[in-house]
């Protein structure tokens, strides 16, 4: 009786909702959870909200919808990094913050547009930083004075030979007079230990900053009972800054832009057809730390590598027993997507066909280098003291590797595509999609012939470098596809599923092209170990090779054959008492004109790439 007189007294009450003080607010709320028995559905009642409030709106409801968000973090409700010294870690200052909001609905405000477009549009902003604690292994004082009486190398004294007598250094101590002036340069970027231990002795707070800007917008304009026209923009900016365990700062930056518009014709109730178009661009630029900023290289004395301003910065240096040093490349990539298609679905019978095709222009402008400053190693093993790090400090490394030429490259290449589906209800218990799906894409070429491949003689007996990628299409697309569903016992739970398809690697030519743009005779690259006919040193890492020397670094086989896999699956799915089902899967896997790497004799070039 109590519940009933609640409610009544509620109904009655209704008008007077926003009048109400908070005791009677109360009461009903109560009244309200008596009626609908649960915490949740008298929250949602109108015995328990007022007017306007949630869904208990009164008259009619609006065309649009729209929300706004807003959400703030701090740092000083994060937990602090994870120490591997057991030190307290620095606990970086920041502020987080996510903004953003939709809005939808029709654009019918007046007679002129009794008939205009759905619209959505939708945006966000988002800051984000990421802290996390990194350990690394840094030379010690001693160490970088020459002095190793105190230094192990994994677990064992070091015994440092002089590469000039073949004899041990007097007490383990490379006298100053020694040691390169462009390692005690190169020195100076690293910072000291902060803490002993095994196996690292430095640690240092790492901070990731990712700024992200985004916009999508789609409006639907039907103009009649059989067509339709469907736009889409999408835009999106991210920006990261990125700390290393060196405390250099690099900054990648990431913006696209996504448009189509397709048209929806409806010929008959059983075929439909949806021509479109659409355009797509996407843009990676990364700015280096020391880019602009300060000549290392330079400054070190080190010749032979690229010093442009954008390339600034030190080589990269490569250890066993220390962190290696490195920072970011300067890089700028903007691929462009000019493209479109149609897709038509008949219905027949019991099939139901999906068919189209696609044809697509691409377009890929780069502005970078693939190794401008240089990278050198000291390999343990191949050290001439018996410690990489004395083997820096004496100025003498154990390989040299670059590459850098013309930074601007400009890639063109047609991509196209057909498939067709057949849907088939062949029984009430069996269903089957068969299908095929043809892609063709060509090989990359730079717009001014900027490529240089190796014309590979039989048996890797010579190399010559050609201009030109000279890789030859693969037209052999051709994907089929295969999936079946049986109930082999009608009105039972169990369920046979299988299928089977061949899918292609898409997109290998890009990386493989952009290699072969960064070759002699039209850049400087080679790979040298150091020895007596390339004598390295510090001073001297990126000698000029004579002619005559091969020194490209890459090849491709015209006759690549882009990969596939074959893929194949099985699948029995049957429903259990107690709300169980079990299922038994069967999935395999096999690939098809995989790639080979091929590494050569020195006097031909490295890690061309073959069938």
């Amino acid at each position: 009786m109590r519940a009933a007189s609640g409610a009544a007294a509620a109904a009655n009450d209704a008008p007077a909702f926003v009048n109400e003080n908070a005791g009677d607010l109360a009461q009903r709320a109560a009244d309200g959870l008596l009626v609908n028995g649960s915490v949740n559905n008298g929250a949602a009642s109108p015995f328990a909200q007022a007017a306007a409030f949630g869904n208990n709106r009164r008259g009619r409801g609006s065309l649009f919808n729209y929300q706004f968000a807003v959400v703030e973090g701090n740092s000083a409700l994060d937990a602090r990094p994870f120490t591997f010294s057991g030190l307290p870690t620095t606990k970086s200052s920041y502020n987080d913050l996510h903004v953003g909001g939709t809005f939808g609905g029709p654009l019918r405000f007046s007679k002129f547009m009794r008939n205009g477009p759905n619209v959505f549009v939708g945006f966000q902003h988002a800051d984000d930083t990421n802290a996390t604690t990194q350990p690394g292994v840094m030379p010690t004082a001693l160490e970088r004075a020459g002095d190793f009486s105190q230094s192990t190398v994994l677990g064992q004294p070091v015994q440092l030979i002089d590469p000039q007598t073949g004899r041990p250094f007097a007490g383990n101590i490379i006298p100053g007079s020694r040691i390169s002036p462009q390692a005690t340069a190169l020195l100076g970027l690293y910072p000291l230990p902060n803490f002993v231990g095994t196996p690292y002795n430095f640690q240092a707070p790492l901070t990731t900053f990712t700024r992200l800007d985004q916009f999508t917008s789609r409006a639907a304009q039907p103009i009649n009972n059989r067509n339709q026209l469907i736009g889409l923009f999408a835009y999106q900016r991210n920006r990261t800054d990125q700390t290393t365990l060196f405390g250099f700062q690099d900054t990648t930056s990431v913006s696209g832009v996504d448009t189509s518009l397709t048209w929806t014709h409806r010929v008959n109730q059983f075929l439909t057809m949806r021509p479109r178009g659409q355009y797509t661009e996407l843009t990676t630029a990364t700015t280096p730390y020391f880019a602009n900023r300060t000549n290392v290289s330079g400054l070190a004395g080190i010749t032979g590598n690229n010093q442009d301003p954008a390339n600034w910065g030190p080589p990269s240096l490569g250890f066993t027993t220390i962190a290696g040093l490195n920072d970011a490349l300067p890089n700028f990539n903007r691929t462009r997507t000019y493209g479109g298609g149609i897709e038509a679905y008949w219905s027949h019978g019991r099939h139901n066909f999906t068919l189209g095709g696609d044809v697509r222009r691409v377009a890929i402008d780069i502005e970078s280098q693939q190794n401008p400053r240089g990278a050198l190693t000291f390999q343990l093993n191949g050290s001439l003291t018996g410690s990489d790090f004395a083997d820096f400090l004496l100025g003498v490394p154990t390989t040299s590797s670059i590459a850098f030429g013309n930074p601007d490259k400009n890639l063109r290449a047609y991509s196209s595509d057909a498939y067709v589906t057949d849907d088939w209800r062949f029984s009430p218990t069996l269903t089957m999609q068969i299908g095929a799906r043809w892609e063709y894409d060509t090989p990359m070429t730079e717009s001014q012939g900027r490529l240089v491949n190796l014309d590979i003689a039989p048996g890797f007996t010579a190399a010559t470098p050609v201009l030109g990628s000279l890789l030859k299409s693969d037209p052999l697309g051709i994907q089929p596809r295969l999936g079946v569903a049986w109930r082999p016992v009608p009105g039972s739970s169990l369920v046979i599923r299988a299928g089977y398809g061949i899918y292609r690697n898409q997109n290998v030519y890009q990386p493989i092209v952009t290699l072969l743009a960064q070759q002699p005779p039209l850049s400087k690259a080679y790979t040298i170990p150091n020895s007596a006919a390339f004598p390295l040193t510090l001073a001297n890492s990126f000698p000029v090779i004579p002619s005559g020397v091969a020194t490209n670094t890459f090849a491709v086989d015209p006759n690549l054959r882009i990969g596939a896999a074959q893929n194949w699956q099985a699948l029995i799915q049957r429903d259990l008492p107690g709300s169980l089902t079990i299922v038994a899967t069967y999935l395999g896997t096999k690939g098809t004109d995989l790639y080979l790497s091929v590494t050569s004799r020195s006097t031909l070039p490295t890690n061309p790439y073959r069938r």
